[in-house]
C-alpha cells in the first residue's frame, strides 16, 4: 500500500518523493483499490492547509483559496485534459481529428471556456454551500471534492476501451480487476456517507449516473477513451458532486 501511495503522489501531484518504484505500470494496475485512499489523504492535506485560514478569513474566501492550493499541489493535473477534451469534442470533426486536436499542446477557445465555466461553477456552488455549512463541514467538503476526482476516474476503468496510441500513457489503466474498482468506490461511499449522510450519498449517485452517460457518449464519438477524456471526467466530478449537494440540501431542508 505504501508504494502505491508514493506512486500516486509522484504521478498526480507536484510533491517530490525521491523513491524509485519498480515496474510502475504493473503497480498502477494492481493498486487501484488504493486510489481513493490516496485522494482522501491528499484532500486531508489540502484541508489542513486551508484550515489554517478558516478562523481568520470568511468561509467564501477560504473556499477560493482551496482551489488555488489544489492547483498548486496537483499542477492542475486533470484541468489540461478538460481543456483538451473540450477543444476536441466541440470541434465537430471526425474521431481521428478530434484525437489529434486533443494532443495539441495549445489551448483553443472551447478549452479556455471550459476552464472558465469550470471554476465559476466550482467556486459558486461551494460558496453557496459555505453559507450553511459549519467550518468543520466546509473542511470535510474540501476533502471530499479532492477525493471524488479519483472516485469518478476509477469508475471509468471498468472494462475500459482505449482509443489512444498503443504506447499511450493511459494504457496503464487497462485490464483493471473489477474488485479493485469496487473497493475504491466503497471507501468513497463510507467517507461521503460519514461526512454528509444521505445528501452526500445521493450526490455520489449522481457521479455514477454521469459516468455512465459520459462513458456511452465518449465511446460513441471516439470508440473509446483517451487520457484526456479520462482526465476531463475526473475534473468534472467535484462540480457534479457540488451540484448534487446543493440540490439535495435545498430539497431536504
Amino acid at each position: 500500500m505504501f508504494t502505491a501511495l508514493v506512486l500516486f503522489t509522484q504521478f498526480f501531484t507536484k510533491l517530490n518523493i525521491p523513491i524509485a518504484i519498480p515496474e510502475p505500470t504493473n503497480k498502477f494496475r494492481s493498486s487501484i483499490q488504493y486510489l481513493t485512499l490516496f485522494s482522501f489523504l491528499l484532500g486531508c492535506l489540502e484541508a489542513g492547509i486551508v484550515g489554517l485560514f478558516m478562523f481568520i478569513l470568511p468561509k467564501w474566501l477560504v473556499w477560493i483559496f482551496y482551489w488555488i492550493i489544489d492547483g498548486l499541489i496537483t499542477g492542475g493535473f486533470h484541468l489540461d485534459a478538460l481543456a483538451d477534451t473540450a477543444d476536441g469534442l466541440f470541434s465537430s470533426r471526425q474521431p481521428a481529428k478530434i484525437l489529434d486536436i486533443m494532443k495539441d499542446s495549445r489551448i483553443g477557445t472551447m478549452g479556455a471556456l471550459a476552464l472558465i465555466y469550470y471554476y465559476i461553477l466550482a467556486i459558486a456552488l461551494g460558496i453557496n454551500l459555505a453559507r450553511i455549512l459549519s467550518p468543520w463541514c466546509l473542511l470535510a467538503l474540501v476533502v471530499t471534492c479532492t477525493m471524488v476526482t479519483k472516485t469518478g476516474l476509477s469508475l471509468l476503468f471498468y472494462r475500459m476501451v482505449y482509443a489512444g496510441k498503443k504506447n499511450g500513457l493511459s494504457v496503464i489503466w487497462l485490464h483493471i480487476a473489477p474488485w479493485r474498482i469496487v473497493i475504491a468506490q466503497v471507501f468513497s461511499v463510507i467517507i461521503i456517507g460519514w461526512f454528509f449522510s444521505w445528501s452526500g450519498l445521493i450526490s455520489y449517485g449522481l457521479i455514477i449516473v454521469s459516468a455512465y452517460f459520459y462513458r456511452r457518449k465518449i465511446v460513441q464519438i471516439l470508440g473509446g477513451f483517451s487520457g484526456d477524456t479520462l482526465g476531463a471526467f475526473a475534473s468534472l466530478t467535484p462540480v457534479i458532486f457540488l451540484f448534487g449537494l446543493n440540490l439535495t440540501f435545498q430539497l431536504l431542508r
